[in-house]
C-alpha cells in the first residue's frame, strides 16, 4: 500500500511537470519524401536549447540540443547524414526494474549513439541490445531511416517493445507496455493529437508546426474561441512550458524544420544536415528562444489567489496571425549562406512584429 501511494503521489507530480509531444509517420502517408519525426518539446530542468551540428562518429548529425548541459553528449532530437533520424519524448509508468544493476557504458546519451553510429531502424534496435542503460532508464524513441522504415521503441532498463509505423503513430508522455494503467494527464494530448491526425490521407512538415500552434482540445474543443477562460494544462499541445519544436524528415537529403522557443512566436527554419556548421543564427543562437520566453510571459497570466496560468487569448489569436514562415526547398539551396542570411533576415522582421504585439 505504502508502495502504490509514492507510485500514485510521484505520477500525480509527473502529469504536471513533463512534457513532450510526438508523432512518426511512415512514407505512405508522407508528403516529404520520406519519414517525418515530430517532437514539440516542454520544459524540463534544462529548457534552453539551440540547434547545433557534430562530427566526430561514424556519421555527422544535426540535433536539438540543450544550450548549456550536456553539449556534444546529449541530444533532444536529431538526423544524421544518411538520414537516420530520432526523438524521444519522457514516460513514467513502465516501472520495470532491471534484473541486474547496471550503469551506463558510454560517456554519450543513448540518442547521441545511435545518431553517430546508426544507420537504419534494425541497426538501432541492435544497439539496444549492446548499450547499458541507468537502473531508471524510461523512454518513448520514435526512429526512422532513409530506406522508410519507422518504428516506436518504448525502452527500460534492460528491456524494450518496438512497434512499426505502417501508417503513423503519436506518443506523450506515457508507454503502452507499461506495468500499470495509469497514464497521467498527458493522455489528453495523445487524444488530441490522435483526433487531428486520423483520416488524414498525408502529412506534411507544416502539418505538425499546425499542431504545436494549435489551441483545439479533444476534451475542451477550441479553447481560443470558447468564453470560458482557459487554465493552462495537459489538454492542448502548447504550453506555458514549450520550448520548441521540430519536425524531421528521414531522407536522402535529411533536414529538420526548427523552432527554437515557443512555437507559437517562434518561425520555422529548414536546417539542412549537408549543410554542416552553415546554420542560420537565429535558431543556432538565443534569438529566437528569447522571443518564446518573452512571449511566454505575456501570453500566460498568473490569477491572483490561485496555482497556475490563465491563457491570454486576445494576444495569442493576434501573434498567431503573424507568419513568416518559409516552406523548405525540395533540395538544400546550392548557395547555403545566401540562403541562412535570408532567413535570419527574415526573422529579424518576425522578432521586431512580434515585439511590438508583446509591448
Amino acid at each position: 500500500m505504502k508502495r502504490l501511494l509514492l507510485t500514485l503521489l510521484s505520477l500525480a507530480a509527473w502529469s504536471i511537470t513533463l512534457g513532450c509531444s510526438s508523432a512518426v509517420v511512415a512514407p505512405s502517408l508522407s508528403k516529404e519524401g520520406g519519414v517525418i519525426i515530430w517532437k514539440h518539446r516542454d520544459q524540463t530542468a534544462t529548457n534552453d536549447c539551440h540547434i547545433a551540428h557534430f562530427k566526430g562518429g561514424k556519421y555527422a548529425y544535426t540535433a536539438l540540443v540543450n544550450s548549456y548541459v550536456g553539449v556534444g553528449t546529449t541530444a533532444l532530437g536529431g538526423v544524421n547524414e544518411v538520414g537516420f533520424g530520432y526523438i524521444s519524448t519522457a514516460t513514467k509508468n513502465l516501472h520495470r526494474q532491471p534484473a541486474v544493476a547496471r550503469t551506463r557504458n558510454s560517456k554519450y546519451s543513448l540518442m547521441v549513439h545511435a545518431l553517430r553510429e546508426c544507420k537504419s531502424v534494425d541497426e538501432f534496435e541492435a544497439l539496444l541490445s549492446t548499450y547499458h542503460r541507468y537502473a531508471s532508464f524510461e523512454s518513448n524513441v520514435g526512429v526512422g531511416d532513409a530506406e522508410g522504415n519507422a518504428a516506436y521503441f518504448e525502452i527500460w532498463a534492460d528491456g524494450y517493445r518496438r512497434y512499426d509505423v505502417k501508417d503513423f503513430d503519436v506518443r506523450t508522455n506515457f508507454s503502452f507496455a507499461a506495468t500499470t494503467n495509469i497514464r497521467g494527464s498527458s493522455e489528453r494530448r495523445y487524444r488530441t493529437v490522435m483526433e487531428q491526425m486520423k483520416g488524414q490521407k498525408g502529412f506534411c512538415s507544416q502539418d505538425f508546426i499546425g499542431y504545436s500552434r494549435c489551441f483545439w482540445s479533444a476534451d475542451k474543443g477550441d479553447v481560443l474561441a470558447s468564453a470560458t477562460p482557459y487554465k493552462d494544462a495537459n489538454y492542448v499541445v502548447p504550453r506555458a512550458s514549450s520550448v520548441a519544436a521540430i519536425v524531421i524528415v528521414c531522407s536522402k537529403n535529411p533536414r529538420i524544420d526548427a523552432i527554437v522557443g515557443h512555437p507559437v512566436s517562434g518561425m520555422v527554419v529548414p536546417v539542412w544536415v549537408a549543410a554542416e556548421h552553415n546554420i542560420p543564427k537565429c535558431v543556432a543562437g538565443r534569438e529566437m528562444y528569447d522571443l518564446g520566453r518573452k512571449f511566454v510571459s505575456k501570453a500566460y497570466i498568473p490569477k491572483a489567489g490561485e496555482k497556475g496560468l490563465y491563457l491570454n487569448k486576445e494576444l495569442v489569436s493576434k501573434v498567431l496571425k503573424v507568419n513568416h514562415d518559409i516552406p523548405a526547398p525540395k533540395r538544400m539551396p546550392t548557395d547555403i549562406i545566401k540562403f541562412n542570411n535570408k532567413i535570419d533576415a527574415i526573422f529579424e522582421k518576425h522578432r521586431s512584429q512580434m515585439m511590438q504585439l508583446l509591448q
